[in-house]
């Protein structure tokens, strides 16, 4: 059994307030949140959040709300700082904009923690605008299917030919990040008590990074299904049409 904790900050940079813009009257961290109900082995969904605005919206429910402070630099400090005190091994982070993630992704990512430390998702690229853009994280791993780096840049760069011709010929796609993670909690507090922001996690802005610069090994399952993370009006948009 895992717990489900859901960092859901209400500040945002690119769509204000996007966690509580609504579709058919519920809100996207509604709609992240409920949909995590539906994994078999989550034992609890948490949102945590700097928000009032957000925490009542769970009132009543099966979902708790647990109010963080706003100062935290990211969203894995937020999910240590509610799962410290919370008497489980498996710990995931799923983000409160990724609403349409398959509960069966979800899943992978717990059943990985019984060999790994550390487990996450990845989908193929399909198109050059997704491979060029560093907005969509890239991720490579070795034979294992452990993570060997996570970038915004093109990774693997294929020098002698284009992307249309990549996509023809090699057997290894081109993987794009899902941002969600299955951590054992010890690994989770060693993220964010212990180890400090790296050389790369600081270039990269990805932090992630920092525990691959401290030797931790990353298992990345791929995942049966694109998702939708919501960062943009255009996004929102989508996402609005697929719910119809």
């Amino acid at each position: 059994m895992a717990v489900i904790i859901i960092p859901a900050r209400k500040g945002s940079t690119r769509l204000r307030n996007k966690l509580l813009l609504e579709v058919k009257g519920k809100p996207v961290i509604q709609w992240t949140a409920e949909n995590c109900l539906k994994v078999k082995n989550a034992e609890k969904v948490i949102v945590a959040t700097d928000s009032e605005d957000i925490a009542k919206i769970f009132a009543g429910s099966p979902i708790e709300a647990v109010l963080t402070p706003s100062d935290l630099k990211s969203g894995s400090d937020r999910v240590a700082y509610v799962a410290k005190d919370i008497d489980q091994e498996k710990i995931i982070n799923v983000q409160g904009d990724e609403p349409l993630l398959l509960p069966e992704d979800i899943q992978k990512v717990i059943d990985g923690l019984d060999d790994a430390q550390i487990t996450t998702l990845s989908f193929p690229i399909n198109n050059e605008e997704e491979y060029i853009n560093p907005n969509v994280v890239k991720v490579v791993t070795d034979r294992e299917g452990y993570a060997l780096y996570f970038s915004r840049s093109p990774i693997p760069f294929y020098r002698d030919i284009d992307f249309s011709q990549m996509l023809r010929n090699f057997e290894n796609p081109v993987m794009k990040h899902i941002g969600v993670y299955g951590y054992r909690k010890d690994a989770l507090m060693d993220f964010a008590y212990r180890l400090k922001p790296s050389v790369y996690e600081q270039i990269e802005r990805l932090e992630q990074l920092r525990l691959l610069e401290n030797g931790y090994r990353i298992k990345v399952f791929t995942a049966q299904k694109d998702t939708l993370g919501i960062d943009t009006e255009e996004d929102f948009e989508k996402f609005c049409r697929i719910i119809g």
